[in-house]
């Protein structure tokens, strides 16, 4: 990697800016077929968050404008197959695009830090137990869409343990999210209220193949090997995708989002070499592409001076992305609560120029939403009229469908 004496300034109204642009949030996606938009809004931000799946349809809608993204998004997944549901980074769910799922498999299987000896303990299991499902699923699954009462039967007979049955009924999926990171596991469709498990390689085809090296959307700093990569190397392919969305960004940014320690990602932040150079955001230190250095230095997100105004759902990967840079965003650091509160929840967040300046809720009927926008700083009558714009854009259903928008 480069070590500039004197790393390149860059302040964070340029950082907002480019990230909007790069997050499809000043010119959305478009294409002839809607699942390229989805798909494509999925590689883009390395996956969309999908622990609430109508706040992942509403970043998808934010982000392509299509007139029902909810709808291309379950088509995409349940019908295409072009993306596939799944516990990823930090052991959260997330939509993936198909294709890609190799590459992440490739990183998330080195690293054991989200299953530790203590979190199994707190949850009544042995690191055994973890080793027999492993070695168990692919039996036990095989080609099938299970529920997870099915799955947990399955599993017991093959064991022959019948107390692990129960033990994988646990709805926190603490048995299962280790095969889901080595690519043996994944989401098939809902049947009526119970989530099922399928296997990858059976359900999205070639797409699912066990991890390899799967070439990455961008050529960059790591070739393609004919083996598959090291932990690191594995590593240093995901951190370049997501340096192309989030950064510039600190190892402990990665960290975070991610789901693994500083040091392992140090180490994969070596393998991109002279591809990433170190820059100072206002004082911070943190490295971006190389390539991406001279769109950052732009002042303003969209080519007029027009404000870029969007209201962006709880979850969204603009805001879970780079949590820790969350002060850096906002106007006063102590509203970071507003945005980040209890439990892991993220709010629904209210974006101008790339600027976190407020958060919003909505309360939806069949034929009104009502959507409550409490500004951070007093916002003049035109971008009133733009956060009204924009709800009306990303939350009207249909032509009869009223949106109501008022500010606390």
């Amino acid at each position: 990697m480069s070590r500039s004496l004197r790393p390149r300034s860059l302040t964070w109204s340029q950082v907002a800016a480019w990230r909007l642009r790069r997050h499809h949030l000043v010119d959305p996606l478009t294409a002839p077929d809607p699942g390229d938009a989805v798909e494509g809004v999925a590689s883009a931000l390395c996956g969309v968050h999908a622990q609430v799946m109508s706040s992942a349809e509403q970043a998808v809608a934010a982000r392509t404008r299509l007139p029902d993204a909810g709808a291309a998004v379950r088509a995409a997944l349940w019908d295409d197959r072009r993306l596939v549901k799944t516990w990823a980074m930090r052991g959260t769910l997330h939509l993936l695009p198909a294709a890609e799922l190799p590459s992440y498999v490739a990183a998330l299987r080195h690293d054991g830090r989200l299953l530790t000896e203590r979190l199994l303990e707190q949850q009544g299991i042995a690191p055994r137990d973890v080793e027999l499902v492993l070695d168990a699923l692919p039996e036990a699954l095989g080609g099938e869409t299970l529920t997870r009462e099915e799955l947990a039967e399955r599993l017991g007979a093959v064991t022959g343990e019948a107390t692990l049955g129960d033990k994988v009924r646990s709805g926190w999926g603490v048995l299962l999210k280790p095969a889901a990171r080595r690519g043996l596991l994944c989401f098939g469709p809902q049947r009526g209220r119970n989530v099922t498990f399928c296997a990858p390689r059976y359900w999205l085809g070639g797409h699912g193949e066990p991890p390899g090296d799967a070439e990455p959307p961008h050529r960059g700093a790591v070739p393609d090997d004919a083996e598959p990569p090291g932990p690191a190397r594995a590593l240093g392919r995901m951190l370049e995708r997501y340096l192309r969305a989030y950064g510039p960004a600190a190892p402990d940014d990665f960290a975070r989002w991610w789901g693994t320690g500083t040091p392992e990602v140090r180490a994969a932040l070596r393998e991109l070499g002279d591809a990433v150079e170190a820059t100072s955001v206002e004082g911070h230190r943190a490295w971006a592409l190389r390539e991406d250095l001279e769109a950052m230095a732009v002042d303003r997100p969209a080519a007029d001076d027009a404000p870029v105004v969007r209201l962006l759902p709880g979850f969204d990967p603009y805001v879970v992305g780079v949590s820790r840079q969350l002060a850096s965003l906002l106007p006063d650091p102590a509203l970071r609560t507003k945005v980040s509160r209890t439990a892991g929840w993220i709010s629904p967040v209210l974006v101008v120029d790339g600027l976190i300046g407020g958060v919003w809720t909505a309360r939806r009927s069949a034929r009104r939403t009502e959507v409550e926008v409490e500004a951070f700083a007093p916002l003049r009558p035109g971008l009133r009229r733009r956060v009204a714009e924009e709800a009306e854009t990303l939350l009207a259903a249909s032509g009869d469908h009223e949106v109501a928008v008022r500010f606390a």
